[in-house]
């Protein structure tokens, strides 16, 4: 995986989208066609995956229409393509590749319904509290896996 992340998201998002490249090339779709016809249509929210979860709302053939659109998709096509074939005709070494992915991740922990541990709900909270004095409290709940809340909520 290219990016920093704690091992979970990445690996599992990398082998769904490297299913939906080879499953778009077996049906001879572009995969970014591919994956629009498979996405949650904006209708259709709330939506329950199979697993039960729920996802509350998203337009993702708009956020993927606009990604595609300022990147300028059919052009970069088209110029792998020429690439391709001149590549074919021993003319140059160079390929180019584009790669689409589209995944989306839960934040914080999740609703308390589907991630209680022993139980203790798991989620992000805050809570801040201004007295009269003009002195504040702030509580915050959060899991750092390296992001630097410490330093960050110091600093607030």
């Amino acid at each position: 995986v290219a990016y920093r992340c704690s091992f979970r998201v990445t690996e599992a998002a990398y082998a769904v989208e490297r299913a939906m490249d080879i499953m778009a090339q077996k049906l001879n779709m572009d995969p970014a066609e591919f994956r629009m016809k498979n996405l949650i249509r904006r209708e259709q929210f709330p939506y329950t995956s199979a697993m039960g979860w729920q996802y509350d709302s998203g337009d993702y053939h708009t956020a993927m229409t606009k990604a595609m659109e300022s990147v300028d998709y059919k052009k970069l096509r088209a110029e792998q393509k020429t690439k391709q074939e001149a590549f074919k005709r021993g003319e140059t070494r160079d390929l180019m590749g584009i790669g689409v992915a589209f995944f989306t991740e839960i934040v914080g922990a999740g609703p308390s319904r589907n991630c209680d541990i022993l139980g203790i709900a798991m989620f992000d909270s805050a809570e801040i509290r201004i007295h009269p004095t003009g002195t504040g409290i702030c509580r915050l709940g959060t899991k750092s896996q390296g992001q630097g809340h410490e330093t960050t909520y110091a600093q607030i």
